[in-house]
Parts: C-alpha cells; structure tokens; sequence
C-alpha cells in the first residue's frame, strides 16, 4: 500500500517526461494539471484502502496531502490564466504542508 503512495512522485515525473518535448509551455503545464488530478485520485484509492486502526502510532494525511496538492494546481491555474496583471500580496500564498506522517496522541 505505501509502495503505491511513495511512488507516486516517480510515476508523475516518468508521466510529465514522456509529454512531447516539442508541446508549449502552456501545453506542459496543462498536462501537469491533469497529472496532479490523477495524482489527487489516487491518493482518495489508497485512503480509502488504509487499513489504520486506532492504536497505531503514525498514519498518512491524505487530506494534507490532496489540499497540497489543490494548492500547486491553483498555482498553475493562476500563472496559465492570469486573472489580473497586479502583483499578487506575497502573504497571500498559501504555503504547503509538505509532511504527511502524522501520530496520534497518546
């Protein structure tokens, strides 16, 4: 099960460099998008496979991990399709969570 989950990023990195070398910018960025949604579905399989019980210690935040996830999408959405030509608020970005290993309280 966490074979599936930590191999991930290497599946989406062999998936992002078998796009054509000669797409555009704007063509590559569109592809990680729907590479970062079958990313997002893949982490819903394999939450809703997660044997964890509640006595173990440690589980993985796949609500975290989608959020994040989302956050990189909106990132690209936003540099694909502008909204505005003003300088986004630096303390308006959000920042990712970046560690999934979570422990339960004792």
């Amino acid at each position: 099960m966490t074979k599936n989950i930590f191999s991930l990023p290497l599946s989406l990195g062999l998936l992002f460099c078998a796009a054509s070398v000669y797409a555009t910018e704007q063509e590559q960025l569109a592809q990680a998008i729907k590479q970062l949604d079958a990313a997002k579905l893949s982490l819903q399989r394999a939450a809703a496979s997660a044997k964890v019980s509640a006595k173990s210690r440690e589980y993985f935040d796949y609500v975290a991990a989608r959020q994040d996830i989302s956050t990189v999408q909106e990132g690209i959405k936003q540099y694909i399709n502008p909204s505005r030509a003003i300088p986004r608020n630096p303390k308006a970005v959000r920042s990712l969570k970046e560690d999934y290993l979570n422990l339960r309280s004792q």
